[in-house]
């Protein structure tokens, strides 16, 4: 096992550095100017030189490879500059919007899982039944609609129409004074738990509806299929033959060997802890790390557009090595191959 390990984080020293190319490639040869046009502002006129000596301050003015390596050598410092949008260094500017994206997309992990892995199981189990029949056709459905256009309906019905729901957001600025996040936010907090708790909750019912909802019917039907091709296996006919009771097979000889692919789903989906959900944090104007990548690409502010493909990049290989890991450890064919 520790050879194992061992030798996927070898593996992924040069895929490391191929992230970190890549993306310090694609926003410095940027057409609409780069690093430049961030700090001197898009579509100014900027006398030749201003310009000139920006680039040397900066060390634009050298060749590619040597504007890498001081990159590099700044990124291992923990060091990306200072954002032009948030006009604060890029990592206090991430670490501000981290919270909220882990809050919300880890409560969406949670509660996907419990309900890809139960409904998954249970559905295979009862296959053909009006249960699985029911379960297609809604999981379908979910899948089938636009993210966009599902969060505006529930807006819309609950918010507008009912006005169950708030808006959008993540607190109710009336009752807490400021946003979430700040200092004076956190001393509400402490001061009123109850009342700020209750309140984050109603602002999460709706974003968290729509993720769990349209993301859980792809993973919960690629379950289902994974226990029916278990259920055909020897050792469940042969389980079977032995007189075990269908639970027992069900729930413990099969499940194991069933939801071990779901182990690669959740590697896949824990980065988007950090990414944040784009299109849902829009709509509920949720002050995460996806609409804060929105606004960095609307403004060119490529030091922190870079920050965070570096961030996602590196979060995306550590998830993959160590889905890699819990695969091995669950089952040792693999380390063993």
């Amino acid at each position: 096992m520790l050879a194992f390990t061992l030798r996927r984080l070898l593996a992924a020293i040069p895929v490391l550095l191929g992230i970190t190319v890549l993306a310090w490639l694609i926003t410095t040869t940027n057409p609409n100017g780069g690093p430049l046009t961030s700090i001197l502002g898009q579509g100014k006129s900027v006398p030749a030189s201003v310009i000139a000596a920006t680039e040397h301050k900066y060390g634009l003015d050298k060749p590619l490879p040597a504007q890498y390596l001081y990159w590099l050598r700044n990124l291992a410092r923990g060091d990306l500059g200072n954002s032009t949008t948030e006009h604060m260094p890029v990592f206090a500017a991430i670490q501000q919007r981290l919270l909220p994206t882990v809050l919300l997309l880890a409560t969406v992990l949670i509660l996907r899982e419990v309900s890809d892995i139960s409904l998954g199981l249970y559905a295979a189990s009862r296959r053909g039944s009006f249960f699985d029949q029911l379960f297609t056709v809604i999981a379908y459905v979910l899948y089938a609609l636009p993210t966009f256009w599902y969060g505006l309906m529930l807006i819309v019905l609950f918010a507008m129409a009912l006005q169950w729901l708030p808006l959008n957001g993540m607190n109710d600025v009336r009752l807490s004074g400021t946003v979430f996040g700040t200092d004076a936010y956190w001393q509400y907090f402490h001061a009123h738990t109850i009342e700020a708790v209750t309140d984050l909750v109603r602002h999460m019912i709706m974003p968290v509806t729509v993720l769990v909802t349209s993301g859980f019917a792809a993973s919960s039907r690629y379950v289902r299929a994974s226990m029916l091709g278990v259920l055909g296996q020897d050792y469940i006919r042969t389980a079977r033959a032995k007189g075990l009771p269908e639970k027992m097979i069900i729930w413990k000889h099969a499940m194991r060997n069933a939801i071990l692919p779901e182990v690669t789903n959740i590697g896949l989906a824990l980065p988007g802890l950090v990414g944040g959900a784009v299109i849902t944090e829009q709509i509920f104007a949720w002050p995460g790390m996806g609409r804060l990548f929105v606004n960095a690409a609307q403004g060119y502010d490529y030091p922190l557009v870079i920050g965070y493909i570096v961030l996602l990049g590196i979060l995306t290989l550590f998830c993959n090595i160590m889905t890699d890991i819990a695969y091995a450890y669950i089952d040792p064919r693999i380390r063993l191959a």
